[in-house]
């Protein structure tokens, strides 16, 4: 109980120092969303950090980093490339319930527990896409989607697709360790901001770049 009410207390507070506001019942999700990916990930590789501290402020508060630089719309429809064992996709949902947002991820044992958490969380309008980011866009609408996420994986490996399913003036947001190169973006984009974050508690440095497609 004392252990619980110990992360309970981190969670809130931590997520509070990034300037966000969140709820008991946010709290509370947070906490249900990092037991249960503690216990799959004892069967399936979700992640390399086991502590539930480190996955407080390593995944979940890392997650929010977008929060404090992004204006996500309301109703607005965000992907979250590759999004393993749910970052940041889940926890901007949690914090964000009115965005629509849709995870892909190529392997169906971490798809398999997205879906899991989705129901245990009673989240709503949040899908998930069991394949690549090629065979999402090769299947979906050209420029219908409002926001892209990247966490997991390199932005230049992917930034084709990007291209295509982000409407004109939508935006990426990618999750880095150093500032990008204005070379990397290519000619359909434009940097709008580069943000430096140290995460709570000396656990690391985050770069947030956001880019925005050119009309």
């Amino acid at each position: 109980m004392e252990h619980n009410l110990e992360l309970r207390k981190l969670t809130f507070h931590s997520i509070r120092e990034l300037g966000l506001e969140i709820t008991e019942e946010q709290t509370e999700q947070f906490l249900r969303y990092l037991n249960h990916l503690v216990e799959w990930n004892k069967t399936v590789n979700l992640t390399s950090i086991t502590d539930p501290h480190e996955i407080i402020i390593k995944h979940f508060v890392d997650s929010l980093l977008a929060l404090t630089t992004t204006n996500f719309s309301k109703n607005c429809t965000v992907l979250d490339v590759g999004s393993g064992g749910g970052f940041p996709g889940i926890p901007l949902k949690i914090m964000k319930p009115d965005m629509k947002m849709i995870l892909i991820e190529p392997v169906q044992k971490k798809c398999s527990f997205l879906n899991s958490v989705i129901g245990l969380l009673k989240l709503r309008d949040i899908s998930t896409f069991n394949g690549t980011i090629e065979q999402y866009a090769k299947r979906s609408d050209q420029c219908s989607i409002d926001t892209v996420v990247i966490r997991a994986l390199k932005y230049e490996q992917i930034h084709e697709y990007i291209q295509l399913l982000l409407q004109s003036k939508g935006q990426a947001v990618l999750y880095r360790t150093e500032l990008i190169n204005k070379e990397e973006i290519g000619d359909h984009f434009h940097i709008v901001s580069e943000t430096f974050h140290r995460l709570p508690q000396e656990s690391g440095k985050r770069v947030v770049t956001v880019i925005e497609k050119n009309t």
